[in-house]
């Protein structure tokens, strides 16, 4: 071999890309070094990847190419450079220059761009690269979008730092790029291309300047949360409105878990409790208030979870001036179907309730106007028939029969006696006290009323009373004087409503069909009451049981006949039918249980006891005292009177004590009637004492006696009753 030779050799083999010289019939017929991997029994192996399929090899004219293709030593392919020419004589040269590593760049580069394409240009977020004078240098799309420029060119025609609605934000963003972390969730205020205001948060990385270049940049990215921010306005400026609405209330408000504890309370506390809130906050009802009213909190608590309902409850609420009264509005707050906690707002109406108790009063007191007329009324009839009978006695003394002068004087006493039922009525009615209840026949009831009710409803009107169809007595219990009062009511009812005269029917029997009504079920006993008088349209019935309503005149009605009616028949389990129109008359129709049992017959009059005791009378009604005296001095006893309790202390002196019996007023001036007697059994602790009054139960209680637990005289009495009561307090 030649010495040139041998340098064409050392310098094709020293090359790094392979050389390849191959014949007509494509042979190799000379390679370098660098061609072992491509050349396997005297042949090209170059196999094109993806394909499979051997390379065809042209030599017909110059081509360069660039391939991914096997090689014979790997099975992984790899790219080449594959350039081919003619030889002078018949074959081809081939240059095959290893290329995989520029495509890998070129690749991974193409990669790079393509993401930073989609990062930068297809980001939902605004991207911005600036300097830190404030030149843009590129921005993306979004931020054109976001703030509301036509292009990329004209947002970059614009300062960095005109895009901020304070320019001093821009200025904290930059000093905080000195930190090592950089800026991260960064709120700003920026300004659109219409000067409205655009609210983001930033992220911003500060970039060191590339080679050659003066001053670092930086990329922000820009995420809107305009809407978040007025949703984040709205709920602040909600919670504001809640928390002044809840704070700003007249009363309390609050939320409790199951457990009841606050977990949250307004600030209405420490106006009213003289505590803050947190005094309240994780703490239970019985950690708060007294055992008592923190167990009626609880009991409401539980019945809102119990049954998901709100309720409304008053509750008496601890204050640092006492006791007051709260009206609470508790509810259940549902989550998934279940209670998780019990809200609850409340109001104080202690002094609500103080101005209902004397609008009540004052109402009471208009009442009372309209009722002393009507009273005086109602006892006129009575008193008419009183004085009548009275002047009759007194001027038949000499000339009357004596059975004539003891059916006058019986009237009086009968009179007096339904006089007394009626201001017990009145007094039952006001206090809503138990009756004391008595079989008796209603037939016979009305019989003896014939002649009072005659007397009563006057000579215009003719009264027909009619028990002839009762086939058996017609036996009820309840009160007898209360079912007079009834009576009384209609039939003066009735001859108010016929004032130029009429007929009034009262009727009383068996009923045939009485009322469904489970009272009724053994059958009913009634009575009918029916005028021929004005009658009353639907307007007077709809209230004519309501107390203190009348249709009359002032002074011609307590407007509590017909409610004292109600009352007495419903307390009795009856019922009450009434028909009437204007013009035809009413007709009042009444039905009572039938009572099973023997109707209570009144004792035959018996001589009233006697003694000869000594007794202490303390009355300061002048006209009632000397009745008392001359009523126990017919009877035996030596009596001592007084007018009030310092005189009847007086007298005790003067007798030495010897005093068996104090019968004394319960009200009286300077002493009351309790104190005389506790200052005579200091003296005495044996000595007997029977009280009497004709008020009320509740105003002698408050002078120290009770009604139910003492010897009491309830007035107005006869003889027999002060005689038989005197005999069994000294004989007890």
């Amino acid at each position: 071999m030649s010495d040139s030779q041998n340098l064409r050799d050392s310098i094709l083999n020293s090359l790094p890309d392979a050389v390849i010289a191959l014949d007509g019939e494509a042979r190799v017929i000379y390679c370098n070094a660098a061609a072992g991997p491509y050349i396997v029994d005297n042949g090209v192996v170059l196999t094109e990847f993806p394909s499979g399929r051997r390379l065809k090899l042209e030599s017909r004219e110059p081509r360069t190419r660039e391939v991914r293709v096997k090689t014979t030593r790997s099975s992984d392919s790899v790219w080449i450079q594959l350039t081919s020419q003619p030889l002078p004589a018949e074959g081809t040269l081939l240059r095959i220059v290893n290329v995989t590593e520029r495509r890998k760049r070129e690749a991974a580069l193409e990669s790079s761009d393509r993401l930073l394409d989609v990062i930068y240009r297809g980001n939902l977020a605004g991207i911005i690269h600036s300097s830190v004078e404030g030149v843009i240098i590129d921005c993306n799309d979004a931020i054109v979008r976001m703030l509301g420029y036509v292009s990329r060119d004209e947002l970059k025609s614009v300062r960095a730092n005109q895009l901020y609605c304070d320019p001093s934000q821009r200025s904290r963003m930059l000093e905080l790029l000195d930190a090592p972390q950089g800026v991260s969730e960064f709120e700003l205020c920026l300004r659109r291309r219409d000067g409205s205001a655009c609210w983001a948060v930033v992220n911003v990385s500060l970039l060191d300047p590339a080679p050659g270049a003066v001053g670092a940049t930086f990329v922000s990215t820009i995420v809107e949360i305009t809407e978040r921010k007025k949703w984040e306005e709205t709920l602040r400026q909600n919670e504001q409105r809640f928390a002044a609405f809840m704070n700003h209330l007249p009363g309390i408000a609050f939320i409790k878990d199951l457990e009841g504890r606050y977990v949250y309370y307004n600030e209405a506390s420490q106006r009213l409790f003289g505590k803050p809130p947190e005094a309240f906050i994780g703490h239970t009802d019985r950690e708060l208030w007294p055992p008592e009213p923190a167990a009626q909190y609880q009991s409401n608590d539980a019945k809102v979870v119990l049954s998901k309902a709100p309720i409304e409850a008053t509750e008496i609420v601890p204050h640092p001036d006492g006791q007051h009264t709260w009206l609470i509005y508790k509810f259940p707050i549902i989550e998934n179907d279940k209670v998780s906690f019990v809200g609850g707002v409340g109001i104080d109406v202690t002094e609500r309730r103080t101005l209902e108790d004397q609008l009540a009063q004052a109402r009471k007191m208009e009442a009372l106007g309209r009722l002393a007329g009507g009273v005086a009324h109602d006892f006129n009839n009575l008193l008419t028939v009183i004085s009548g009978y009275g002047q009759l006695a007194l001027e038949g003394v000499e000339t009357a029969t004596s059975a004539k002068l003891t059916i006058w004087l019986q009237e009086i006493l009968n009179s007096s006696r339904r006089a007394a039922a009626l201001t017990g009525q009145l007094l039952a009615f006001s206090r809503k006290q138990p009756v004391q209840t008595h079989l008796f026949d209603l037939s016979v009831l009305l019989r003896d009323m014939e002649t009072l009710l005659q007397r009563m409803v006057g000579e215009l009107v003719e009264l027909n009373i009619d028990c002839t169809d009762c086939e058996r007595p017609c036996v009820v219990q309840t009160d007898p004087h209360q079912m007079e009062q009834v009576i009384m009511n209609l039939a003066v009812n009735a001859r108010d409503a016929m004032p130029l005269g009429g007929i009034l029917d009262i009727t009383c029997g068996i009923a045939a069909h009485p009322p469904d009504r489970p009272t009724l079920a053994n059958g009913a006993a009634f009575i009918e009451v029916r005028d021929t008088g004005i009658g009353m349209d639907e307007k007077v019935k709809a209230h004519m049981f309501e107390p203190f309503f009348t249709s009359k005149t002032t002074g011609k009605g307590t407007g509590l006949g017909l409610s004292t009616v109600y009352g007495v028949v419903s307390q009795a389990g009856g019922e009450i039918e009434v028909v009437s129109e204007p013009g035809e008359g009413t007709v009042f129709r009444i039905y009572l249980p039938l009572a099973i049992g023997n109707v209570e017959v009144t004792p035959a009059p018996v001589s009233i006891p006697t003694g000869r005791e000594t007794i202490l009378l303390a009355e300061d009604e002048p006209s009632l005292n000397t009745l008392a005296q001359t009523i126990l001095r017919r009877l035996g006893y030596t009596v001592f009177a007084a007018e009030n309790g310092p005189a009847a202390l007086a007298l005790w002196e003067e007798t030495a004590g010897r005093i068996d019996l104090l019968l004394t007023d319960v009200i009286m001036p300077q002493m009351s009637g309790g104190e005389l007697a506790h200052r005579l059994r200091e003296k005495n602790p044996r000595l007997k004492v029977l009280f009497m009054s004709g008020y009320t139960d509740d105003m002698i209680a408050s002078h120290g006696v009770m009604a139910g637990e003492t010897q009491f005289l309830q007035k107005p009495f006869t003889s027999e009753k002060l005689g038989s009561m005197v005999r069994a307090v000294l004989d007890a």
